[in-house]
């Protein structure tokens, strides 16, 4: 279905519960689901309409919505619901969320902790307030956090990142360690109402008061995993003294609601903790790695340092196996360190688009990468099918091929006039990627042909310049 259906239903519904058009509707950005939602309005309100094709998951929402409400906990309204059931007019809680607000360099640091605090307090009576009398029936797509769905939680950390990440592991001691988690994991008090993705960007603010959204996939389990979820939220970067802070703020809530017992909470959280960034993970090298979403590939070195943190912290004998695993994937998509640099770092790598694009540092952002493929490729000839681009036959046989002048001429004209604004500006980094075949051959003299370009042109004062040949380094 295409989008001006969307929109033509969406029309039509507000319509049918308002009595009267609309002015505008618009499409809003995109996140990290299959929903699509847009903002309309009218001279008299604003709404945020929705499309999402999974009936089930829309229903639950509805349910879980009006069940919360009634509960007097902050969450948006559900305002019309078409027949098909797949469109529906909710409350528009505006623009700004609590991630905005921790992450914006000039926010008031008392007010973001006030909105934190109300936040968790709000979380707290979502975990025991929507438990009460909730139909189990209603929830989807699983009504309870049981040995099956943490199963599939690990194993999308799995297979959808450490595996596309080629780092070697060994299955049965991964195994090992899986069944252990669980078995923590489930151990406890689970008389919650989950929320399953508690974080910051899921906190809308409006008047300076915090909602909760996107909590459709609740089920019943334990409230440790949503407090895990939202303290170590990647890209929110809490210290830990922050973390322990808000940890005992959250039993704190709890306690006014129902007896828990602190102490078992308290050890079981860090092991909840650790659960929930594997299970973030899977997610990050699913939006990230496959679908290159660069949110997602950005959060990936941050979230890996918090389950090191986390990992040294617990020292747990039998999760030894993940730390060594997590040291490799740490090495793998390490975050260059360059405060002590003044001027721009410039990352030049190069790659085989074989084997996928190198993972795209959080400071450098996405940067250039350039396709080598069309150009001749000496790895065709038999007297340079063992060298590279650094060895002196094939640059002197790719130095002669205009075609190959031409195309690094191209490139480093396009890579200069990005250079000269960063640097007028004082941006501190930019990637450059060349990608062949192979990653043997074309890549690397381009990507070594460009450093000189660089070097001869800005100088070591301005520029630093870091250097990566992905396949090289593999050998």
């Amino acid at each position: 279905m295409h989008s001006i259906s969307h929109i033509e239903n969406l029309s039509m519904l507000f319509s049918e519960v308002y009595g009267h058009s609309h002015l505008s509707i618009v499409q809003l950005p995109g996140s990290g689901s299959a929903r699509i939602y847009y903002r309309i309005e009218s001279q008299q309100l604003s709404c945020i309409g929705t499309f999402n094709d999974d009936i089930k998951e829309n229903e639950a929402f509805i349910y879980l919505t009006e069940h919360l409400y009634q509960r007097d906990i902050a969450v948006p309204r559900v305002l019309g619901v078409s027949n098909c059931k797949k469109y529906y007019l909710q409350s528009d809680l505006g623009t700004l969320s609590l991630y905005d607000k921790i992450t914006d360099a000039n926010g008031d640091n008392l007010e973001i902790q006030e909105l934190i605090g109300q936040a968790i307090s709000n979380l707290a009576r979502f975990n025991i307030l929507g438990f009460d009398g909730i139909d189990v029936s209603k929830l989807y797509p699983v009504s309870h956090l049981d040995i099956k769905s943490v199963m599939w939680d690990l194993y999308y950390f799995k297979y959808c990142f450490l595996k596309p990440s080629a780092v070697t592991f060994r299955e049965s001691e991964l195994e090992y360690v899986f069944d252990y988690l669980a078995e923590k994991v489930l151990h406890g008090d689970n008389q919650f109402l989950q929320f399953r993705d508690f974080q910051s960007r899921n906190i809308m603010i409006l008047a300076n008061k915090p909602y909760l959204i996107d909590y459709q996939s609740a089920r019943v389990g334990s409230g440790l995993y949503d407090i895990a979820s939202f303290l170590y939220q990647a890209k929110a970067n809490l210290s830990d003294s922050s973390r322990q802070q808000f940890l005992m703020q959250y039993l704190d809530e709890l306690s006014k609601y129902r007896m828990i017992s602190r102490s078992e909470m308290e050890r079981q959280f860090p092991y909840m903790a650790i659960f929930r960034i594997l299970q973030t993970l899977g997610t990050y090298g699913f939006r990230g790695i496959f679908e290159r979403k660069t949110h997602f590939i950005q959060s990936l070195p941050l979230a890996l340092q918090n389950l090191g943190n986390l990992l040294d912290k617990v020292d747990d004998n039998r999760l030894r196996y993940l730390s060594q695993l997590n040291k490799e994937l740490l090495n793998l998509y390490q975050v260059e360190q360059s405060e002590d640099f003044e001027g721009l770092t410039v990352q030049v790598y190069s790659f085989s688009i074989k084997s996928g694009y190198p993972p795209i540092n959080p400071e450098h952002g996405g940067g250039f990468v350039f396709d080598c493929r069309y150009l001749p490729n000496p790895g065709q000839l038999d007297e340079y099918k063992i060298l590279t681009g650094c060895d002196e036959p094939v640059i002197n046989y790719l130095n002669s091929v205009d075609e190959v002048k031409s195309f690094c001429d191209n490139a480093f004209s396009i890579v200069k006039s990005a250079i000269d604004k960063y640097l007028s500006r004082n941006f501190k980094h930019l990637a450059i990627g060349f990608g062949c075949t192979g990653g043997q051959h074309r890549s690397v003299f381009c990507a070594e042909h460009i450093v000189k370009q660089l070097k001869s042109t800005y100088g070591d004062t301005r520029l630093r310049i870091l250097v990566k040949h992905v396949e090289l380094e593999k050998r």
